[in-house]
């Protein structure tokens, strides 16, 4: 690659890192997007559930392509980029939370559905529930998690290295709610039927949590991913009507403001600067 277009990218590595991400996952969504179009001449059929989520999957996998490349062509080690998988050794409390606050959301937003909304108490039928490690292993590793490397391990400690902890994470809130748009036109997907703007809230308000963690674990890429994981898991436990209940507006409201609570609760409690009590981790930027 010609040193001009390299040294350009070193000066813009998170820019970068967010066009290729985009570009790479909705090469893959488009023909999705476009599946009628697509069918007219591709011999591909994408009605079937089963092709549609390997697409999906797919294209679920550009934030950390992305990552990756721009880490390889600025000249930063992409060992150490993708070492930040094998930080595990943190407090036991990180990992509690990282398992457990999704599913304390989304019950506290079930109370108040019961409770203020007059919601009838109809969980999921247990043997969706007894799915739920499962679920969540797959989600840890093709239908989330994959992302943490790009969003968390590569464009969190760049921006935080010019911008506070707070608005770091409410740059990467909006780029991160603007790469799942293309899902919301695709029949099969986790965003088909929810309302954008409760998403939207939902994931700019989780973008802040995802960095108390992030900062307050020195930098555990392993951590948000299990936090991901939950958090894309967790809606089956929806107490009023099952996960199918939150690509309805209340629901799916109800969850956001509960999101947008912790958040606020992060900022009020750490503060906006570091969002931690501890030091920002500095990037993985190593020579290859």
């Amino acid at each position: 690659m010609p040193f001009r277009i390299r040294r350009h990218i070193s000066t813009r590595p998170v820019t970068t890192f967010f066009v290729v991400a985009y570009l790479l996952s909705w090469i893959a969504w488009m023909p999705l997007v476009f599946s009628d179009w697509w069918a007219t001449w591709s011999p591909l059929v994408l009605a079937n559930n089963v092709q549609t989520m390997v697409f999906i999957m797919i294209g679920g996998f550009g934030p950390l392509v992305a990552a990756a490349l721009v880490t390889w062509l600025i000249g930063d080690s992409v060992r150490e980029w993708a070492g930040q998988l094998l930080r595990w050794q943190v407090s036991g409390r990180y990992w509690l939370f990282a398992i457990l606050f999704p599913a304390i959301a989304v019950i506290a937003a079930s109370a108040i559905h019961i409770v203020a909304f007059d919601g009838q108490f109809d969980p999921a039928p247990t043997s969706v529930l007894v799915l739920y490690p499962v679920l969540f292993l797959q989600v840890f590793l093709v239908g989330g998690g994959n992302e943490e490397l790009g969003w968390r391990g590569f464009a969190l400690p760049r921006l935080q290295e010019s911008y506070s902890a707070l608005v770091a994470s409410l740059i990467i809130g909006v780029g991160w709610f603007a790469w799942h748009l293309p899902l919301f036109l695709v029949a099969g997907s986790s965003q088909a039927g929810d309302p954008v703007y409760y998403y939207a809230l939902a994931v700019i308000a989780l973008s802040v949590v995802f960095t108390w963690l992030y900062n307050e674990t020195g930098g555990s890429v392993l951590l948000t991913m299990v936090l991901h994981g939950s958090v894309n898991t967790s809606g089956i436990l929806y107490l009023v009507g099952g996960g199918a209940a939150l690509q309805t507006d209340l629901p799916n409201g109800l969850l956001a403001v509960v999101f947008l609570a912790a958040a606020l609760v992060v900022v009020a409690v750490y503060g906006s600067e570091r969002l931690a009590d501890v030091e920002v981790p500095t990037r993985p930027s190593g020579s290859q």
